[in-house]
């Protein structure tokens, strides 16, 4: 990382005379002193939330003996590279989850209701669309009166001293789906955007962890019941490969590391993949970078008291504008509902 920071002094002012034996005067004008530092490579993704913040800021103290000390601020995002192509294969691969929920109990209890949720794989990141496939069998003798589905983003903040943990969620993303008659089945596929937000994260940092999961609920309204579905999603910040689309990345490595090769991951060249994957020349998507609309601005001069600039930081994450992924088919494909002919009266 390399930062210039341009200083003015209306008047000649001594430079850390404690730390000099000489004071060293600097004359009226502008100033640049240049900087730099090498990041550690397993530094988590910058994040701010409502109980702890993951927060990266370069900070300039001006010393004035003959007065309280004056700092200037900034912060800048650092972001963990998550390349879904190289992380768990089982991001490529659909998911599947099935749950089933009867009402009443006794005499008066219904059949089952059966939840079928499939997702044509479990990575993503910002600005895809998670196309959601929900499977409902109502065999029950109740209506379902309304789908709701859910992005939701969990956050869990460890505290050491004492020793606490507390979960956060939040729900970043929203869509719903129509009623379902009783004594029918009816597929529904509906998109669920994923906006700009943190990447996933649970292993980096021991105090805050970041995980993702898409939930659906069927309500019963006439029983004040519902049924919900979980299913686990990975939001990245490098998108899965996909047929004639290759995607701008950023560096892997710093031109200024000076470390051994071997405490970076190896990296597979774009050559390497395969042909059916290989990108038609100028099919190039890069993202942009975007304030997280769900989580709040950071104060980065919370702990200065004479602190000049701007108090407020927000981190930007990576937003791409690539094709959302094909649905995942089901027996009962098609967005057109029929009846349980084996349940009628």
């Amino acid at each position: 990382m390399l930062a210039e920071k341009t200083i003015c002094h209306p008047t000649p002012i001594c430079w850390d005379p404690s730390k000099t034996t000489t004071d060293t005067s600097l004359q009226a004008g502008v100033h640049n002193y240049n900087f730099s530092c090498q990041l550690p490579y397993q530094c988590p993704s910058s994040f701010e939330g409502r109980y702890g913040c993951i927060r990266y800021i370069v900070k300039v103290l001006l010393i004035r003996p003959w007065k309280y000390d004056q700092a200037y601020t900034t912060g800048f995002t650092v972001l963990k590279m998550m390349d879904l192509n190289f992380e768990t294969p089982q991001l490529r691969l659909a998911a599947h989850s099935e749950g089933y929920r009867t009402f009443c109990c006794g005499p008066c209890k219904t059949d089952p209701l059966k939840l079928e949720l499939n997702l044509p794989q479990a990575g993503y990141v910002p600005g895809q669309k998670i196309p959601v496939t929900v499977v409902v069998v109502n065999n029950s003798s109740v209506a379902v009166s309304e789908l709701r589905l859910s992005l939701v983003m969990l956050i869990r903040y460890f505290s050491l001293s004492p020793d606490h943990a507390r979960v956060e969620r939040i729900i970043i993303s929203r869509a719903k789906g129509d009623a379902v008659l009783k004594q029918c089945t009816r597929s529904l596929t509906i998109d669920l955007p994923v906006p700009s937000t943190p990447p996933t994260c649970v292993e980096l940092s021991n105090l805050i962890q970041i995980a993702y999961q898409v939930e659906v609920q069927a309500l019963i309204k006439s029983l004040r019941e519902e049924q919900l579905m979980i299913m686990p999603v990975t939001i990245g910040t490098m998108p899965l490969a996909v047929s004639g689309i290759v995607v701008q990345q950023p560096p892997r490595r710093s031109a200024r590391y000076d470390g051994p090769a071997d405490e970076l991951p190896v990296v597979t060249a774009l050559g390497s993949v395969p042909n059916d994957l290989t990108p038609r020349e100028g099919d190039t998507f890069a993202p942009k970078y975007e304030e997280s609309r769900h989580t709040p601005r950071g104060n980065i001069n919370e702990e200065e008291i004479h602190a000049f600039g701007i108090n407020e930081f927000a981190p930007l994450y990576p937003v791409y504008s690539i094709p959302t992924p094909t649905p995942t088919s089901s027996a009962n494909a098609g967005n057109a509902g029929f009846v349980n002919h084996s349940y009628e009266k």
